[in-house]
């Protein structure tokens, strides 16, 4: 596709790939090592490098992007830290409205990015692309106690791990927890319930021993009841569990059973031989951020998300 610049958008060629992601790491420093690094994760992970996308005018690449979908409906989009100098910036809002395009058609329904906060030109750029803010994530990192220890359950609670035949449990579980979240909640309404749970289970390798749902048996007359979420993911290549998704049902609130649930956490990647525990957490969420102090949870990074819905119609039901 010729843009109005006169540039080129095309996928990159094979020779091109390294250029490209040096471009997308460090805007274009040759041999940039974060490069290098990715190259070597996308191998493990099973990322396709020749989707990367590149903006070329008079034989030189100007912008690339690499987009990675996802079970679930959702792709991440990988992009340099910086927009080129009009009149080149039109060939890259032109190359992520072809990509958009082309994944819309492939029914992907979401398109994210992940922005250094402190880069407002980048977050211009994609509000101007319909990309919508919808929190800061805050990466922490924790290390994990060998001798980490199951949690003692009150009477009546119990944990259930996930099978194909509680799978309406988990759906149920999840979307309880939902309800007046303030971890993303410009999420809700975006994703049906299914999708969400293709995504999570995506997320590193899927252990169904590292899914749990705390219970509460109410009364005898009852089926239990969902209390909290726990999804656990260990990734691959490393030491390290990543905690894809934790959450409470209203009425699990304030009665302690996040510090349960946490200790559950470190207890399970312990008895996995995981020595640390990774998560991301909405900056507003203070509750969790306060639980995951109380957790020995440290800060890392932030970035922000940035979210385009690329279907024609309204959102889907569920989040």
């Amino acid at each position: 596709m010729v843009v109005a610049t006169g540039a080129t958008v095309r996928l990159a060629q094979t020779s091109e790939v390294r250029a490209a992601l040096d471009l997308i790491f460090s805007g274009g420093a040759p041999h940039d090592p974060q490069a290098g690094d990715f190259m070597r994760y996308a191998s493990l992970r099973h990322i396709d490098l020749a989707l990367t996308t590149v903006a070329e005018q008079d034989g030189k690449l100007i912008w690339a992007a690499l987009p990675v979908p996802s079970p679930g409906r959702t792709m991440l989009l990988f992009t340099p830290p910086r927009i080129p100098q009009p009149p080149q910036d039109i060939a890259a809002r032109d190359l992520i409205q072809s990509l958009c395009r082309q994944y819309a058609q492939l029914d992907v329904h979401l398109a994210q990015v992940l922005l250094e906060p402190a880069h407002t030109d980048m977050r211009q750029f994609f509000a101007g692309l319909k990309f919508v803010e919808i929190a800061e994530l805050v990466y922490l990192y924790g290390s994990v106690a060998r001798d980490s220890s199951r949690p003692r359950l009150p009477n009546g609670y119990a944990w259930v791990s996930y099978s194909p035949e509680n799978h309406r449990l988990f759906a149920d579980a999840i979307l309880q927890t939902y309800h007046d979240s303030l971890d993303c909640p410009g999420l809700t309404g975006l994703r049906d319930i299914e999708d969400i749970i293709l995504g999570h289970r995506a997320t590193g390798d899927f252990n169904p021993q590292m899914w749990n749902v705390l219970v509460e048996q109410v009364d005898a007359h009852s089926p239990p009841q969902p209390r909290a979420v726990l999804l656990l993911a260990a990734i691959p290549h490393s030491d390290a569990v990543e905690l894809v998704y934790i959450g409470l049902t209203p009425a699990a609130r304030g009665k302690g059973n996040a510090d349960l649930t946490m200790q559950l956490a470190f207890h399970l990647c312990a008895k996995a031989g995981r020595r640390r525990l990774t998560l991301a957490v909405d900056a507003i969420n203070a509750p969790a951020l306060k639980l995951y102090d109380r957790h020995g949870m440290s800060r890392a990074v932030s970035k922000m998300a940035l979210l385009r819905d690329l279907r024609a119609g309204p959102a889907a039901n569920a989040r």
